[in-house]
This record gives C-alpha cells, structure tokens and sequence, in this order.
C-alpha cells in the first residue's frame, strides 16, 4: 500500500486561530531517468537508455497527438486541448494575442483508484514555516500560471518576508528541466505577507518558486534559514 505523508499547516483563509489544512510533504520531482531505475529494480530484460529511450518517445509522440487535437488517455491522466479567447464573428481568424491553445488534464480511473488506497499519514504542524498561497503575474494578472519575465510578481502568503543574514537567503525561480537557481536580485515590496518581486529574464521552461528566508514574526528572525517551495509549477512561455 502506498503511503503520503502530510502536514497540517495555518489555514489563512478562516479568522479561527486553530484552523489547519493538509499540506502533503514534497518527496522531490521524478523524472524519467527516475523512472526508468524504478522499472530496472522491478526487473526488465531493456536497458536503461532503451527504456528512457522509449519514454522521451511516449512523451513526445502525446505533446504531437495532443496539439493536433487528440484527446490521450495515459493510464495516468486524460488529457485534451481547448482554445481560450472571443472570436468577433464567424470569419473572425485565431490572433495570438486574443487567443491561446491551453492543455487540461483530469485524473484516470486508476490514479483515484490508487489515490483512495493510499495511507494518509500526519506528521506534525508547521505553523512557524513560510507559506506561498497564491503568485500573480502583474502583466498578465494570470494567478499560479504562467509569469513573465523582466516584469513583477506578486506573492501572496504568511511568513514570507525576506530577512536575515545567511547567503542562501532570497527569492529563487528553479528550472525544472536541469535545477538551475535563479535568484531573483529585485524585491519590491518585502512585507510578511506579500512580496513584489521583479522576474529575472528567464528561458522558457517550467519552474518551481522557492522562498528562503530568515524572518520569524515582528523583527525577529531565527538562527537557521527556512524554505519553501509553491505548489503550483509556474511557466515562462
């Protein structure tokens, strides 16, 4: 049986002072190098290169299925794409500007089936911890999407001012792909429950937000710096 491990973290949407949601510990990112190990400590006759070979292909040939408008069942989630914006007219033409494919994704049948087996254990509060609820594009005011870069996000959340002597401490954009930091020189605003931070002229790509900071509460900060990770991917185009 699997098991996901969860803490019970300030809930900042209620005035009640004991209120707690679930927050699952992070156990990392998997990805298909990953993967393939899994599938050699399970047994197979491949070798790695040729099972990565053949996953880099899968995801391949869904991204080429899906863009030309097939809907894909993985066994893992369906998925399907749709068009986002007003057309004027029925000669009006799709403008980039107006418009934008998006990608959605639902559940399979099977990833609910595994997720109502899984044990669900509770390891402790956190209500000390920084916590990001919510990122804003300025541009765009897309919320927990994509961001832009060279321009300001805002950062809504608790404990999040950015305080403390350590070098570590700081707002960083990590990109999924390869793990390289980007730390984010220009803060805004640095107040504890919101910052605005400029976006440094990232690639494109997926990337995680991660906040490391010093600060407790008032003006107090502790010894050791802490961090945390938003739960939401955010994308520069």
């Amino acid at each position: 049986m699997t098991k996901v491990n969860v803490w019970l973290q300030d809930n900042l949407l209620t005035p009640k002072p004991n209120d707690f949601y679930g927050r699952v510990k992070p156990m990392g990112t998997i990805k298909i190098d990953d993967i393939a190990q899994e599938i050699i400590k399970e047994g197979t006759e491949y070798k790695k290169e040729t099972i990565v070979d053949i996953l880099s292909r899968s995801n391949r040939i869904i991204i080429e299925k899906m863009a030309e408008g097939y809907s894909v069942n993985t066994g893992v989630f369906y998925g399907h794409i749709s068009v986002n914006g007003v057309f004027n007219g029925a000669t009006d033409r799709f403008n980039p500007e107006e418009h934008r494919l998006i990608a959605s994704f639902t559940s399979s049948n099977e990833l609910r089936a595994e997720l109502k087996k899984t044990q669900v254990e509770i390891v402790g509060t956190i209500t000390n911890e920084p916590v990001i609820g919510k990122v804003i594009d300025s541009l765009s005011q897309v919320e927990d999407s994509t961001i832009t870069p060279n321009n300001v996000i805002l950062i809504n959340g608790n404990r999040i001012k950015i305080a403390g002597s350590d070098a570590s401490v700081g707002v960083y954009l990590v990109n999924q792909a390869d793990n390289t930091r980007h730390k984010c020189e220009q803060i805004i605003s640095n107040e504890p429950k919101q910052l605005l931070v400029m976006v440094p002229a990232l690639e494109a790509g997926n990337y995680a937000l991660e906040i490391v900071t010093q600060y407790s509460s008032g003006n107090s900060t502790v010894k050791e710096p802490r961090s945390t990770q938003f739960e939401h991917v955010l994308i520069v185009e």
